[in-house]
């Protein structure tokens, strides 16, 4: 309910003399619902308020409209009224509310501010020390610790903003006084007065140095991981829970002649030959029901031109950092042809020495 409404100002005369809904409704000849529907914000007719305003000793047009409209109107002195347990309620309600957003926004480091577009003028939130790390008591005190490149960044877009009376956001740098740069988010929009000129901007800025030097870490964590991912000896392939090749580096399209296009149209069941599949299946539901961390085997695939390689096959399972619920496999495949080769051809050689022994 707003303080600056009929309906309270009604709610707080009914308390201070002490009458009942239906007393009012008798003595204005309607119902008690009616008196009770004005209490809540509804519509009354001209009549019945000025009616109500005689029963109640005040002036109607202070009643339904406020003071202003009073001593714009009549030049009356405004009605004061002491202090009700209705006004004591509701002053305990602002304080509560502002208090709450105050902590609020102190402890999410969250500055506001206003700027006047006609005095320039500006006025900050007083944790602006706290946020900035120094005080600003005008437009001099501010720009001084913005980088020049930003300097420029936020001079164009304040004045579209203006321009368009649009509200923007955006992201820049300070310099706080230790030499640390901090980022800050900043949202505002323009205000405009009834003949639609602007004349002031309100916003809010935050602190968001955590989150951009956490997505500057992460930027190069991903840099270096594609680094690893493209430059490895071994191929590297992300595999779903149905086999589907989700994603692969070149050294395995490589390995199995495949493009990486072709091989996300394919399974790691199509491409591995039949005797060798059972036991990787195996190994594949032993991972996923939480029995074993990773597996490797030795197992041969048919590559596009359709020979038969063996491959040296190390998975693990990436499961979802919230649910803990699988969500695909990371395979490292390495070609082994040669050495199974080499290794087929020296027991093939000790079966022969074994034979010509066995002759003597």
């Amino acid at each position: 309910m707003n303080e600056n409404s009929f309906a309270f100002r009604l709610k707080e005369l009914l308390e201070h003399k002490k009458l009942t809904l239906q007393a009012v409704a008798t003595a204005l000849g309607v119902s008690r619902p009616a008196v009770h529907k004005w209490t809540r914000g509804g519509e009354i007719d001209y009549e019945k308020l000025r009616k109500l305003a005689t029963l109640l000793g005040v002036n109607w047009i202070w009643l339904r409209y406020g003071e202003e409209a009073q001593q714009g109107l009549e030049n009356a002195a405004p009605v004061e009224l002491p202090m009700t347990d209705v006004r004591r309620r509701y002053t305990a309600e602002i304080m509560e509310s502002e208090a709450r957003m105050k902590l609020a926004q102190e402890n999410a480091r969250i500055v506001t501010w206003e700027w006047n577009l006609i005095t320039d003028a500006v006025t900050y939130s007083a944790n602006v020390e706290a946020v900035y790390g120094w005080p600003i008591r005008r437009n001099d005190d501010f720009w001084p610790h913005v980088p020049e490149d930003d300097v420029a960044m936020m001079q164009k877009v304040y004045e579209d903003s203006i321009a368009s009376g649009r509200p923007h956001e955006i992201d820049f740098r300070i310099v706080a006084p230790d030499s640390e740069t901090r980022w800050i988010s900043s949202r505002a929009t323009p205000i405009r007065d009834v003949e639609g000129r602007p004349v002031k901007m309100i916003g809010i800025s935050m602190d968001n140095t955590a989150r951009k030097r956490a997505e500057e870490e992460l930027a190069r964590s991903e840099a270096r991981f594609r680094a690893i991912f493209e430059l490895a000896s071994e191929g590297i392939a992300y595999i779903g829970l149905d086999g589907r090749w989700l994603k692969a580096n070149q050294t395995l399209s490589t390995i199995l002649g495949y493009s990486t296009d072709e091989l996300a149209g394919l399974t790691f069941q199509a491409l591995t030959l039949e005797d060798d599949l059972a036991e990787n299946l195996e190994r594949l539901d032993e991972l996923l029901a939480g029995e074993i961390a990773m597996y490797a085997l030795e197992k041969r695939f048919r590559r596009k031109d359709g020979r038969i390689i063996w491959a040296k096959v190390k998975t693990s399972l990436q499961r979802n950092d919230a649910s803990g619920e699988p969500e695909h496999l990371i395979t490292v495949i390495e070609d082994i042809s040669a050495q199974r080769e080499e290794l087929d051809a020296l027991r093939a050689r000790v079966v022969e020495l074994e034979g010509l022994l066995g002759q003597r």
